[in-house]
């Protein structure tokens, strides 16, 4: 079949219709894409920000939309299914990682940007095994950025074991933090937000969180080895050391986003007097992700975002390249 999609053809261009050719295997699913998010991580694979981008590169890569066709292999699926595919669209199933369930670790795994093509098409062809059934509670346009953003932090957030009622942070209220502070609280911790912007007070004392102005060093001083746990969803350069400072001596710290530059830390804050933990979080496993829609569907738990058609993605595109736009945007497909 051939695939009508947008493609950006060198670094920092401009999406423009691009054509391809993709049949439906034995165990694939093609899907009629209704909404596709372009993230910042999109923006940055078009500008190459890490140096894997593979061009012509079709973005987005947290995508909602119904089964059309099925391979003779499928049981799952039928059509008429919604559903929802994220950033890994391939696995082994055979590799060390993948029999322990751990298959966003395989290193024959493809995901989108990088191996295979992404959601600002009109339709895509995946593995069943990664095109996950979404539950009726979900609306589709604000459940996008549960598929790569929602599914990240919250396997990270899983990772700590946190015990009850534990006390947390969320560094940055983006994409990512709208989604963990929801997440935090809906587990039942009580969670602070950190931000340099004044203007999000508001929307994150609604999500659940006490908002922490961040541009202010005294408001971190005074919050010495109280967190149990720490999550930074920053995509700029920060002040690592005074967020371990406020972690309790077995706090730990998670990272699911980095800024390009290298961030140093004064690795005695980890032992000293201290046995606290520092770790990242890449995306998440199939069981991950179908515990964390069950989990946002219980909860109501959803992203707030702003909804384009798909005629204006360039225009989305720069938007969210400039920080225009303040939450999460969606593009519509109308066709």
């Amino acid at each position: 079949m051939k695939i009508k999609a947008y493609g950006i053809k060198e670094e920092g261009g401009k999406a423009e219709p691009f054509y391809y050719e993709r049949s439906v295997g034995e165990n694939e699913v093609r899907i009629k894409i209704l909404y596709c998010s372009i993230a910042r991580g999109d923006v940055q694979f078009i500008s190459n920000d890490w140096g894997d981008t593979k061009y012509p590169l079709v973005p987005g890569h947290e995508i909602v939309g119904t089964v059309e066709e099925t391979g003779s292999g499928v049981t799952a699926l039928k059509a008429g299914d919604l559903v929802g595919v994220g950033y890994q669209q391939e696995a082994c199933f055979a590799c060390e990682c993948c029999k322990a369930g751990n298959e966003q670790f395989c290193t024959q795994q493809k995901v989108i940007g990088v191996h295979c093509y992404g959601g600002l098409a009109e339709h895509i062809v995946v593995d069943n095994r990664f095109a996950f059934k979404l539950s009726p509670a979900l609306h589709s346009a604000k459940s996008v950025p549960l598929l790569s953003s929602g599914l990240t932090v919250y396997t990270g957030i899983v990772k700590a074991q946190l015990p009850a009622n534990s006390v947390v942070g969320v560094l940055g209220a983006g994409g990512l933090g709208q989604l963990a502070i929801q997440f935090l609280h809906k587990m039942g911790h009580k969670v602070y937000a950190f931000s340099h912007s004044l203007e999000k007070k508001e929307m994150i004392n609604q999500l659940g969180a006490e908002f922490i102005l961040s541009s202010s060093p005294g408001n971190l001083s005074e919050l010495d080895k109280k967190f149990d746990f720490i999550i930074s969803t920053l995509n700029v350069e920060y002040d690592l050391d005074a967020f371990l400072k406020i972690l309790k001596p077995q706090g730990k710290f998670c990272v699911v986003a980095s800024p390009l530059k290298k961030q140093s830390i004064s690795i005695g804050l980890l032992y000293d007097y201290a046995q606290r933990t520092i770790y990242g979080n890449y995306v998440g496993s199939r069981k991950d992700m179908v515990e964390m829609l069950d989990f946002a569907a219980r909860h109501n738990i959803e992203s707030m975002v702003d909804v384009m058609s798909f005629s204006e993605m360039n225009e989305a595109i720069e938007k969210v390249r400039t920080g225009e736009v303040k939450i999460r945007l969606v593009l519509k497909n109308q066709e």
